[in-house]
């Protein structure tokens, strides 16, 4: 059946898009949310190739009629996905590191150059020819070659990136004109985490959805639909993707990654990108000591450290989830009040959405977060 990939993980929505195409029904502005590693990129990308006709191309994303903008940093994927096809060195691991890839290199689409920090492009462009020269033997010297020459591009695009931002309002303007070329042409957009862009940026998507041209679809992905404004939520057709269940998420993981014995999605991404997790919860548990248990700020040096380290791995959101999740288990056992649990929930909800709405760095983010947990 069509989207037969997303059938597999979710069957239901792959079942109502599926009947949408067959008849017709497909609106041309979606909204697909839900938690993360639910499937909502991966479906929207498949559904995306199914409607410009590129079913194949799902493996390498080669596709100029498709375009793809997040805000989130996927380093850690590109890392687990580039270590996974190190260990395995199979077709299929490949594929799956380059895809990765090509999701971050959307970003630099040939429609965002005349606005775009041509450095950055020009790091773009150098590992987007690096994936061109993939090994077709996966013997010892070939594949080093390879990920030795992958590992330098990576390093140069990932500093220039980093500088360069993404989602911008240009960026949508520039989407909307690529909308408007070849009227009639299939053409896709997916727009990833809108919730944290700003109340400018989220503006120039509601111009976007109000009358996209005939023959272009925009895919909005969230993880928190109730942080969208609701003139984009009137616009868009919504769907909600549940959690990928564990017997679903391990024998995806068994069959595919050949990782068997593990059956969380997110815990594998995370260790196969060298993410050393045990470390990072003892992290966590000294944060919150400081913070919440003794009430003092957290040593300058030690928050410099810390903040280097979630850099490096970016580990921010996972390190911040486990806070949140440290914060729950105080308050079941009784440590923490339910109204103090409550303002300490909200509060880091807030200053990480700000954080990613103003682009401050993580330092900023967290020095702020401790000053308010101290406050509390």
């Amino acid at each position: 059946m069509p989207l037969s990939r997303l059938e597999r993980i979710q069957p239901g929505i792959a079942a109502r898009l599926s009947d949408e195409l067959a008849d017709g029904s497909l609106p041309q502005s979606l909204l697909f949310h839900g938690r993360p590693y639910s499937g909502r990129m991966s479906a929207a990308i498949e559904l995306g190739l199914s409607l410009i006709g590129e079913e194949d191309a799902y493996a390498r994303l080669e596709c100029p009629d498709l375009i793809i903008l997040s805000d989130r940093d996927g380093t850690m994927r590109l890392r687990a996905m580039r270590n996974h096809f190190a260990r395995q060195r199979t077709r299929w691991s490949l594929d799956a590191m380059i895809h990765e890839t090509r999701i971050e290199l959307s970003a630099f689409h040939e429609v965002f150059f005349s606005g775009g920090d041509k450095d950055a492009f020009a790091a773009a462009g150098e590992l987007s020819d690096v994936l061109y020269e993939a090994p077709d033997d996966f013997d010892e010297k070939a594949v080093q070659d390879f990920l030795s020459r992958y590992d330098a591009a990576l390093a140069r695009f990932l500093s220039r990136r980093r500088r360069s931002g993404n989602f911008t309002i240009d960026q949508i303007r520039a989407i909307q004109a690529f909308m408007q070329q070849n009227a009639g042409q299939n053409k896709v957009v997916i727009l990833e985490n809108i919730e944290d862009v700003t109340v400018g940026a989220m503006n120039s998507i509601l111009k976007l959805l109000e009358e996209p041209p005939q023959g272009a679809y925009i895919i909005l992905v969230s993880r928190n639909a109730g942080r969208i404004l609701a003139t984009i939520l009137s616009r868009v057709r919504q769907y909600a993707f549940p959690p990928i269940d564990k017997r679903v998420q391990k024998a995806l993981l068994r069959d595919l990654y050949h990782a068997d014995g593990q059956d969380d999605i997110h815990d594998f991404i995370c260790s196969t990108s060298g993410l050393d997790m045990t470390d990072l919860e003892v992290r966590a548990e000294d944060f919150v000591h400081a913070l919440v248990t003794k009430r003092t700020m957290y040593d300058p040096q030690a928050l410099g450290d810390l903040c280097s380290h979630l850099d490096q791995w970016d580990a921010c959101d996972i390190f911040l989830g486990k806070v949140v999740a440290i914060i729950e288990d105080g308050f079941r056992q009784d440590h923490i009040d339910l109204k103090r649990s409550q303002k300490m929930l909200c509060l880091l909800s807030v200053c990480q959405s700000e954080a990613k709405t103003y682009s401050q760095n993580s330092r900023t983010m967290m020095e702020r977060i401790g000053r308010r947990l101290v406050a509390l």
